[in-house]
């Protein structure tokens, strides 16, 4: 492989990090102001993320360093089981992005309490994990091998 070529899957692999952080912490302010108990007076939504913002900060490293490793595994994984079930390269992508931070997510809950910590609700389980699912999607879109044209004679 050249050089040219494990650069631009460490760029790629950095760009699909950097969106499934930035999804993330937006589902994760969202979820945040969801459960804000509402105020007799009216509060302003600026208000409302700069109370948010500093536990979003917290959130985004927690989540960043969770995706890191999550991809970092589970990304040449689906790479090489989308050799053999080519149809379904999306698929696998997703689902190895999803299903990590899924299973970050318990385990951080069993084993490193206090790390990160997942929402109360299931639905909001589910979203971060399609956060982390468009991430890899996007790393495994970006990665495809190229289409070989032309007749093939012989194999």
């Amino acid at each position: 492989m050249s050089p040219v070529a494990v650069l631009r899957i460490i760029a790629f692999y950095i760009l699909a990090v950097l969106v499934a952080t930035l999804l993330g912490c937006l589902v994760q302010a969202q979820l945040h102001l969801a459960g804000l108990p509402p105020a007799d007076v009216p509060v302003s939504l600026t208000s409302r993320l700069a109370e948010a913002w500093p536990m979003l900060l917290g959130f985004a490293k927690a989540f960043g360093l969770l995706v890191v490793v999550v991809f970092l595994c589970l990304l040449p994984l689906a790479a090489g089981l989308s050799r053999i079930f080519r149809p379904w390269r999306w698929l696998l992508f997703a689902l190895a992005g999803s299903g990590g931070v899924w299973a970050g997510f318990k385990l951080s809950e069993s084993y490193l309490r206090g790390f990160i910590t997942a929402p109360e609700q299931s639905w909001g389980l589910i979203a971060l994990s399609v956060a982390a699912a468009i991430g890899s999607w996007l790393f495994g879109h970006l990665t495809r091998p190229r289409a070989r044209r032309g007749l093939r004679v012989l194999g």
